[in-house]
């Protein structure tokens, strides 16, 4: 899938894991205000796993520093499509989000801790999905922006922050989601990633979908960038604006037609 894509499918996984207000899975029921806010960060976190590509969103996000940093998770990773389009990566970003809420300051004369980790994890997976869904044009307001909703929250409601670690996960793992939908498929299992027996790679179907390089894919989107694969981004984006739309008329407490 390409970044937009990606972008979109993260927005409306979130919608359809935490909205009440219209048709979705509810299996983590949240306030309408979580659910917008985490849209946004979903669909940021779902941009993640491209960290391991040199010209991906991320890589242009800041300048110099971007670039250093896909470059060395590229090297660490094994290239793009490898270590970090695996499970092993879900689970260890995972755990970095969970690293990143112990990171707390104390003001002095404060009564409560401030969440700094938690926030810059907000701040960063907002400006990606800003640029990338090209809300905005510029990084710098991008960066902005995202600053200034991950202060409101830090400062006015820190205990957002709880439900980080699932959003950036499942941003994650819809990333591989999408891309085991294309020809290319993922290294779900890296770094052991099995091989097929030779007997599976002779039949249609089967060799489609465990791959001789070991990678796995249900390829029904065709190559990223398929025509295909903006159609069903256009269905994701209608869906992820349908549940923002509806939780925002609950937070302004008009009431939502049952």
């Amino acid at each position: 899938m390409m970044g937009t894509a990606h972008a979109v499918s993260g927005a409306a996984a979130w919608v359809a894991v935490t909205a009440t207000a219209l048709p979705a899975l509810g299996l983590y029921p949240l306030t309408p205000g979580a659910v917008i806010l985490g849209t946004v960060v979903c669909a940021g976190a779902a941009l993640l796993p491209d960290a391991d590509h040199h010209s991906a969103t991320i890589a242009h996000s800041v300048p110099v520093l971007g670039g250093a940093v896909t470059d060395v998770v590229e090297a660490v990773s094994g290239g793009h499509r490898h270590g970090m389009h695996s499970l092993l990566a879900v689970v260890g970003t995972i755990a970095a989000t969970l690293g990143l809420g112990l990171l707390h300051w104390t003001p002095e004369g404060w009564d409560h801790s401030l969440q700094l980790g938690s926030a810059l994890a907000v701040m960063a997976c907002i400006a990606f999905a800003l640029k990338v869904l090209t809300v905005v044009r510029a990084w710098l307001l991008a960066w902005v922006i995202g600053a200034f909703v991950a202060g409101g929250i830090l400062l006015w409601a820190p205990t957002q922050f709880g439900w980080l670690p699932l959003c950036v996960g499942l941003g994650f793992a819809v990333h591989l989601l999408g891309d085991a939908l294309t020809i290319e498929g993922v290294p779900l299992l890296w770094p052991v990633n099995p091989r097929p027996p030779r007997v599976l790679t002779e039949i249609p179907v089967l060799r489609d979908v465990w791959k001789h390089n070991g990678y796995l894919a249900l390829p029904l989107l065709g190559h990223a960038g398929s025509r295909r694969e903006w159609m069903l981004m256009l269905l994701l984006a209608g869906y992820a604006l349908w549940g923002v739309g509806a939780s925002a008329v609950l937070l302004a407490d008009v009431g939502w037609p049952t």
